[in-house]
């Protein structure tokens, strides 16, 4: 009996060193696990871009890739980035410019004024077709006094000019030989940001890597990978699983992530609207009293509750979130009875079939939105049905954005706002001379109105605070007078992130979530 208890002993002793051995096992594999896990950022993107040369479209890249003189803050101020001084002249019309002296672009040169300059006679060369040559009409002259320091003359003020110079330089020297619209450096870009060009995949993914010599903070995350996702259902699983860190979500989708354990929600307002643009190029929208009836048919509320679920207000004007807001304007509230009274003012007969006919022509139209953005087409979808309250046959024509051509749509179902100077996107969007089919601005429906170019012009202008505030303020009175637009809603911004990162500053954002991204080289993981 000894013996069999000696051997029983034995037997537990040993098990539990072969227990201790495989728990002290698993904890460095577990260990092991957790070290190897890898120090990078994969984000759902919502689309793939064209190029990524920031003179020739807006991605949300611009922010890891490139710096420009200036950079907007936390509170969207533009704030010195490159550029160490900027002195304005008396007369409001020479800037002179002293950059860091120690910028380096990724491929190792040093960033000079000879790439400033460049970066603005690019903008303005009608042969690069650049989207920012608005911001820019008014330099007359650049000069370089040495390779840190120039002056920009202007023909007259430029209030704007300090936003405008957050624009991102380029290298001069990587365009030697070629053409912009062509040149390589559009889909292999090298920028002066906390982030370089790694890899593209098309069709599937981009990859930056941390730049060691940024001037400025040095990033945490090692690597970013921009996840093509064009279907938000499809993001908000893999955001759900894990496969993605950070996804903007679709306001019907935030209840059931919020409840993920791993994520946290991040809902931040925005400036970002939505609403129904008349194309001017059509016949049918040159009658004002039926654009404003459209805008009074528009049930916003139900717009907010329905569909937004709450994330979101009720819009009647581009300037909604800016100091200079007019909110004495006509809100267009929801009001049918108006709609239809305005109708048969201008001659727009209801018939038998409970549509409303003038002159033989029935009152019928399309709106277009893109089928990945479920928001939008839910939207056009929700007013079609609730316009036939005032006799109108409105279609949806939801498309792939390859099948879009906005110029050409009736009615499309657009998504807009800035967060910035009162300038930014209203010139673009509004000015007769920023057509999309004559130059390379925003405005895709063709809206032409004297006295709205006229304010434009003066609102960028004018200096003073208080002058200009009120020429902004008669802006949108005309613009509610005469809509280029039937206002929706403004949509706040829903992020979901792994609760891991940390550094995240919020800051109202513009169009589609863009600008949470701004100080991406900050942030970092808690666990890695």
């Amino acid at each position: 009996m000894k013996k069999f208890s000696v051997w029983i002993l034995l037997m537990i002793l040993c098990l539990a060193g072969c227990t201790k051995e495989s728990s002290q096992g698993e904890e460095k594999q577990s260990s092991a696990s957790s070290s190897s896990q890898a120090n990078e950022l994969v984000f759902a993107s919502e689309s793939e871009f064209a190029g990524l040369n920031p003179l020739l479209e807006e991605t949300n890249l611009d922010a890891f890739l490139f710096r420009g003189l200036m950079r907007f803050d936390e509170h969207n101020v533009p704030v010195f980035d490159m550029a160490k001084s900027i002195q304005i002249s008396d007369d409001q019309m020479t800037y002179t410019i002293v950059i860091n002296d120690h910028v380096l672009f990724h491929d190792g040169q040093a960033l000079t004024v000879d790439d400033i300059i460049f970066t603005i006679e690019s903008i303005l060369d009608d042969a690069n077709g650049s989207y920012l040559k608005s911001d820019f009409i008014h330099v007359t002259g650049m000069k370089k006094i040495d390779d840190s320091t120039m002056t920009i003359q202007l023909d007259e003020p430029f209030t704007p000019m300090l936003d405008k110079l957050t624009v991102p330089i380029l290298p001069k020297h990587a365009f030697e030989g070629q053409e912009m619209r062509t040149a390589s450096f559009n889909q292999q870009p090298i920028g002066a940001g906390p982030y370089r060009f790694e890899q593209w995949d098309k069709g599937t993914s981009l990859t930056l890597k941390a730049f060691p010599t940024f001037y400025g903070t040095k990033a945490s995350i090692e690597q970013v990978i921009f996840k093509f996702i064009p279907d938000s259902n499809v993001r908000a699983l893999q955001l759900k699983s894990g496969e993605v860190d950070i996804a903007l979500l679709d306001p019907n989708q935030v209840e059931e992530l919020s409840k993920v354990e791993r994520l946290k929600m991040y809902e931040v307002e925005s400036a970002d609207y939505r609403g129904v643009l008349f194309n001017m190029k059509y016949p049918i929208w040159k009658d004002v009293s039926l654009r404003k009836a459209i805008s009074y048919a528009t049930d916003r509320a139900g717009i907010v509750k329905g569909i937004l679920h709450g994330y979101g207000t009720e819009a009647y004007s581009p300037l909604q979130q800016h100091n200079f807001v007019n909110e004495k304007i006509e809100h267009y509230t929801y009001d049918v009875k108006k709609a239809n009274k305005l109708l048969e003012q201008a001659g727009w007969q209801l018939a038998d079939d409970g549509f409303r006919y003038k002159d033989g022509q029935k009152l019928t139209f399309t709106i277009t939105a893109p089928i990945t953005d479920t928001v939008r087409v839910n939207m056009a979808n929700y007013v079609a049905e609730g316009y036939k309250a005032v006799g109108a046959d409105v279609k949806v024509a939801a498309l792939d954005w390859s099948n879009i051509v906005i110029e050409e749509t009736e009615a499309f179902m657009v998504g807009w706002g800035s967060p910035y100077d009162a300038d930014h996107h209203t010139y673009s969007l509004f000015h007769s001379g920023e057509s999309s089919l004559t130059s390379a601005g925003y405005n895709y429906g063709s809206y032409a109105n004297a006295k709205v170019d006229a304010l434009l012009e003066e609102g960028r202008t004018t200096v003073d605070p208080e002058q200009r505030k009120k020429v902004y303020m008669a802006l949108q009175e005309e613009l509610a007078q005469d809509p280029p637009f039937a206002y929706f809603a403004y949509v706040d911004a829903v992020y979901g992130i792994d609760k891991q990162i940390n550094g995240v500053k919020e800051r109202i954002l513009g169009h589609h979530g863009a600008g949470f991204l701004w100080n991406v080289e900050e942030w970092k993981w808690n666990d890695r």
